[in-house]
């Protein structure tokens, strides 16, 4: 699976990520995988600077109910990694 994100997913901050722990705001523009295993691609604000093509890699802690945008993103994140 791979979709982008809608004007309204966005609109509603679907799309937006806040890892805390590591001062990272993630605004993605498409994710892709499929099961637990997810890449998250867009931009993220790290320290008050913005970096493009940004992608985190994570594994859901369970498998979301269907394999949308929307239905991924509203699921726990097991672990994450950044990939680029």
């Amino acid at each position: 699976m791979k979709e982008y994100f809608t004007e309204d997913q966005k609109e509603r901050e679907i799309n937006k990520v806040i890892i805390e722990d590591d001062n990272v705001f993630i605004m993605g523009e498409c994710i892709e995988g499929e099961g637990k295993n997810f890449v998250l691609t867009g931009s993220a604000v790290i320290d008050g600077e913005t970096y493009q093509d940004f992608q985190v890699e994570f594994e859901l802690v369970n498998e979301p109910v269907e394999e949308t945008a929307e239905a991924v993103m509203s699921q726990e994140w097991d672990w994450y990694d950044y990939l680029c």
